[in-house]
């Protein structure tokens, strides 16, 4: 069983920002030195840190901030449970109206939460979305603006032509835990060791999506090359493609979602590839030989992905440019791109607030 130190609680908190770690405690520390001024009397906000047995000094640096006045509810394991099981432990324990479920290798600009409980309390949405920015080594990024530059979307399937595969990206969304309760969903459990256990709650969120926002500012650093050791192309590929077809409701969405990895993820990831192909892709296989099965029957597949994996470097480099060219083109104008060879299908179940 894990050991907790919980705070005192008055009433629901508003949102949960729940941090899975284990093992990462330098990258730990940088993400709770930029929260730490962001969440001083902050009621509305319940800091939860599942630390998954880290071996490392992570509950030094835990004690250091609770010693400094951060609130946090920390629970820590006995032993290292996995990563999917981890975030299936901090969404269950997560008390907030709202969950985020952040990496504890992200960072939150300064300002970022401040505008997220800003939205949270604007309207009841089922689902917030989030654009990030890269980074690769620690930096202190630049603070909020004064805008709020968001959409609201009442169709799912907008969402998902913005989202697609950034649906997987655990630090990119926020869940109305309250919608996700509502649904009697399907045990999360059994997504436990695909490495998109978030999934669960957040197609049980999409599948019940009445009102929902896009958040333009990056708010969100996501920190590249230090992913762990999984294939990219098995749990972006496979794995998504099995669990978009069984736990979203609406086929057309699920269609959308899948175009939009093709056409919008997939080439620059396949590129990336070609550069360092020890990173993201860490099985024998090159992805090419796992994603053509899979996207074989997608024209997108052979005009936006395939000939980056194949072509020679130079032409590979020239054809991502023209995909990219081609995407900003297609979002310009609304994504009627993603929408080609889409079946329609019955509505999913609205969510009746």
């Amino acid at each position: 069983m894990p050991k907790e130190s919980l705070p005192a609680q008055s009433k629901r908190p508003l949102l949960t920002i729940a941090i899975p770690t284990c093992n990462r405690a330098d990258c730990l520390r940088e993400l709770l030195s930029v929260l730490a001024d962001q969440l001083k009397n902050e009621p509305r906000v319940e800091l939860l840190i599942s630390d998954n047995a880290s071996p490392d000094h992570t509950p030094t640096v835990v004690k250091n901030f609770i010693d400094r006045g951060l609130q946090v509810q920390y629970v820590r394991n006995a032993q290292n449970i996995g990563p999917d099981a981890n975030f299936l432990q901090c969404f269950e324990k997560a008390n907030g109206k709202y969950v985020w479920l952040f990496s504890d290798d992200d960072l939150i600009i300064p300002g970022g939460v401040s505008k997220i409980l800003h939205y949270c309390e604007t309207a009841d949405y089922d689902l917030i979305s989030l654009r990030v920015y890269p980074f690769t080594e620690f930096h202190m990024p630049r603070s909020a603006g004064p805008r709020h530059d968001v959409i609201d979307i009442s169709d799912p399937r907008d969402l998902a032509k913005r989202v697609h595969a950034m649906f997987a990206l655990i630090s990119g969304n926020i869940i109305n835990k309250e919608t996700v309760q509502a649904a009697g969903p399907k045990p999360f459990s059994e997504l436990i060791g695909t490495g998109l256990v978030h999934l669960g709650w957040t197609y049980t969120a999409l599948s019940r999506f009445s009102h929902g926002l896009y958040v333009y500012e990056k708010l969100i650093g996501i920190r590249l090359n230090n992913t762990g050791s999984y294939s990219l192309s098995q749990v972006l590929g496979s794995n998504l493609v099995a669990i978009t077809r069984t736990w979203l409701q609406s086929e057309t969405v699920g269609q959308i979602l899948i175009n939009g990895t093709i056409q919008r993820y997939w080439p620059g990831m396949l590129f990336e590839y070609r550069n360092q192909p020890a990173g993201y892709f860490t099985d024998d296989k090159k992805p090419e030989t796992v994603l053509t099965p899979l996207f074989g029957d997608n024209l997108r597949y052979w005009l936006f992905a395939y000939p980056i994996a194949v072509l020679p470097y130079y032409l590979s480099a020239g054809w991502l440019f023209m995909t990219q060219v081609i995407n900003r083109l297609d979002r310009a104008a609304g994504y009627p791109t993603l929408d080609w060879g889409v079946r329609p299908s019955k509505p999913i179940q609205a969510n009746a607030h």
